[in-house]
């Protein structure tokens, strides 16, 4: 039997116009890459055969600073000033200096451009309209998340400092055996102490707090919307304005929690100024803004607990106790996952809080992790010991989260 050709699908060849743009892409794609490549082998890796174009660019931008004026002149190419054809070698000092400032930048849309290039070729045009709408987002990502994570790990090999020059030395892994062998290693297992006593208390705080309030606030009416909006409020005060008001609040002659404790014959610390106990007073505040988030999360999971459990489990005699540990426990794994997770990583980076109640002390007594990166980088300016200490810590976070997810995934069943 003969097929009606109209019921066929029309093969759409490939047009003039797309080859013509699969050309094109690739060209432009791979000279920005080329070009970028080489503004940042010129710049940030101070690769040596570059050096005096690196050196030339310094220098006119030092005179235009000096001059207040933008960056002028002319650069040779090739120290022997041979010319290339037509073209003498010579190329603007702004056009260099503006590559050097943008070479990641421009390394990225021409990789980019060649990777539409290749997708081009292999999809369809309806296809790559939806690629198109989607790349905004990964350009986005690759520069401002992962580009500088692999920077980071370029400065922790270097001695680079702060208020040096624009110029480094490579230091291999001379900081990472300060870090490690050094008189570094004494203060980083310090840091990560309290940072893991912290994340601890506020794990407990978030997830055992979270369930109890939830327990607590479980009535769906209007006394108890309002309570619960009591209580979740505090996670939208902006964390720098809620440490300003904990520090008057912590004060130790003039603080309310001191006097409201005196009020009842109790003789309460100097908060934030004793050692043994600056480390409790941040921790006051985190659980004040952190429990009624797990709270709202925690509730939210509840009220999707199908009733019939609770009710099959009260037929067969099993009291409240029975049904919160066999029922509402192993129901609510997934969310305590979940709250688990993003609360171990956001507590394991904790800085503003920290930074602005103590700044890290007293004495070392509140020193986190990020705390002592920030001390590093703007106190003793050592920008590449400070990165050391970034790459390491970024292992250890990395570490803990990829163990978790596959503990997780042989212990909840997300089914439930």
């Amino acid at each position: 039997m003969r097929t009606n050709s109209l019921l066929r699908a029309p093969v759409i060849p490939k047009t003039r116009g797309i080859k013509t743009a699969h050309i094109l892409l690739w060209i432009f794609g791979a000279l920005l890459v080329i070009i970028g490549l080489l503004g940042y082998m010129a710049g940030d890796l101070q690769v040596p055969f570059l050096q005096s174009i690196a050196d030339d660019v310094h220098a006119a931008r030092a005179a235009a600073q000096n001059a207040g004026l933008p960056v002028s002149g002319e650069i040779q190419l090739f120290a022997d000033g041979v010319p290339v054809m037509f073209w003498d070698g010579t190329v603007s000092a702004w056009f260099v200096s503006f590559v050097m400032n943008t070479a990641v930048i421009i390394m990225l849309i021409g990789l980019t451009l060649i990777f539409n290039a290749v997708m081009l070729k292999k999809q369809s045009w309806e296809d790559m309209k939806d690629l198109l709408c989607v790349e905004p987002a990964l350009f986005f990502f690759l520069l401002f998340v992962y580009y500088p994570v692999i920077d980071l790990i370029r400065i922790s090999v270097t001695d680079m400092r702060m208020l040096s020059d624009t110029t480094f030395e490579y230091a291999g892994f001379k900081n990472f055996k300060w870090l490690f062998a050094g008189t570094g290693s004494r203060y980083f297992l310090e840091s990560l102490r309290i940072t893991a006593t912290y994340t601890f208390w506020e794990l407990f705080i978030t997830l055992v707090g979270g369930m109890l309030l939830a327990l607590l606030f479980s009535r769906l009416n209007k006394l108890f919307n309002a309570m619960r909006t009591i209580v979740f409020m505090p996670k939208y005060i902006a964390v720098a304005t809620s440490a300003v008001v904990f520090i008057w609040i912590l004060n130790g002659r003039f603080g309310i929690l001191n006097n409201a404790l005196s009020a009842v014959g109790i003789q309460g610390p100097d908060w934030l100024n004793n050692g043994s106990t600056a480390l409790t007073g941040i921790l006051i505040l985190t659980g004040w803004r952190v429990v009624g988030y797990a709270m709202m999360i925690y509730l939210s999971a509840m009220i999707g607990i199908p009733q019939d459990y609770y009710e099959a489990a009260a037929i067969d005699g099993a009291d409240s106790i029975s049904r919160f540990r066999y029922i509402t426990l192993p129901m609510l794994a997934p969310t305590t996952l979940f709250l688990f997770v993003t609360t171990f990583i956001a507590s394991m980076k904790v800085f503003q809080s920290v930074d602005v109640m103590t700044g890290g002390g007293p004495g070392r007594a509140t020193n986190v992790l990020v705390q002592w990166v920030f001390n590093l980088s703007f106190q003793d300016f050592r920008v590449a010991r400070a990165a050391s200490v970034s790459v390491v810590f970024f292992a250890i976070l990395l570490f803990c989260t990829i163990l978790t997810m596959r503990w997780s995934n042989r212990a909840v069943n997300y089914d439930q």
